[in-house]
């Protein structure tokens, strides 16, 4: 669906994007991240054909950005970071204007303009002024105007930013509904644990270069440590029996006691052999976690002494 590539952009004598490249299935969601400055914003700019690359390309669906923008913004909707509030508009004409400018024939316009507010869960409201509206309204409002073209490609710039965990719990919702309805992602947040709730891949960014792009269990399984940790939970009088139990297994490193619970380091990849052990030995488990990076690990050791 999108291909960058060998993307550079300037802005007097700041790199913005340096000699960027990746690429976005369709029907895929992917994350951008990185600090305030690296790049995000700049990249979906160019990608929505609002800024052009001083070189390099840019292609969705096969047709490249600088030849054909009209055919590019018939492709895609663009949600910004922070948008202006007309004081005096309700939602309904605030979305009749911009299903207007989006091009919605006049006869679908109402249809569509019920069937959005629907998905945002924004109907009760539809003749409240926008100045009324709380952040997080702010936000599904302009989620709402973003998907009134219903355009296969979405482009968010930081749709979660200001939110209280409840709204952002609602947008991370709506945003997992958009992609099973076949929707193409790009998404940059700094809520790392949202866009791992969210994503199928992401690609870490810092002073406008790519530092990784992967899945995120591809990412997860390059930056696990070399040796399998998990913890164990077991009733509470079997624990000391559990210890020694697991202690003793050939593949284990350790296996320690803390808080209540049993921590196990292996060289095994698959710790069904410990399963067996405790269930042969009439032990339940009644818990058992993996101790595997999360996208915040992942991003803190991917860009780590990373120079300009």
């Amino acid at each position: 669906m999108i291909r960058v590539e060998s993307v550079w952009k300037r802005y007097d004598t700041v790199v913005a994007v340096r000699d960027f490249s990746f690429s976005v299935a369709r029907g895929m969601t992917m994350g951008l991240i990185g600090p305030n400055g690296s790049g995000k914003t700049t990249l979906l700019r160019m990608i929505s054909t609002l800024a052009k690359p001083d070189s390099g390309s840019i292609r969705i669906g096969g047709v490249c950005c600088l030849e054909n923008p009209r055919a590019i913004r018939r492709q895609l909707a663009f949600m910004p970071a922070e948008y202006g509030y007309p004081p005096n508009m309700t939602i309904r004409e605030y979305l009749d204007y911009f299903a207007c400018a989006a091009g919605v024939p006049r006869h679908q316009r109402d249809a569509s303009i019920d069937e959005i507010l629907e998905l945002t869960e924004l109907r009760a409201n539809h003749d409240v002024l926008i100045r009324g509206l709380s952040t997080g309204n702010r936000q599904r409002l302009l989620l709402a105007k973003t998907l009134l073209g219903d355009q296969e490609l979405l482009l968010l710039d930081e749709p979660a930013s200001g939110l209280d965990p409840r709204a952002r719990a609602e947008v991370r919702a709506l945003l997992k509904e958009l992609a099973k309805m076949g929707k193409t992602i790009v998404i940059s947040s700094h809520i790392l644990a949202d866009l791992e709730d969210i994503c199928d891949s992401v690609c870490i960014i810092e002073q406008g270069r790519m530092i990784a792009s992967d899945n995120i269990e591809e990412l997860r399984g390059k930056h696990r440590a070399p040796n399998r940790l998990v913890h164990l939970r077991v009733a509470e009088g079997k624990v000391p029996q559990a210890a020694a139990l697991i202690g003793n297994l050939d593949d284990v490193l350790k296996c320690e006691i803390f808080q209540g619970r049993l921590e196990v380091a292996s060289v095994n990849a698959n710790c069904n052999f410990i399963l067996r052990c405790l269930l042969d030995n009439d032990i339940e488990v009644l818990e058992l976690v993996e101790d595997r990076p999360n996208l915040e690990d992942i991003f803190i050791a991917s860009t780590k002494g990373v120079v300009s």
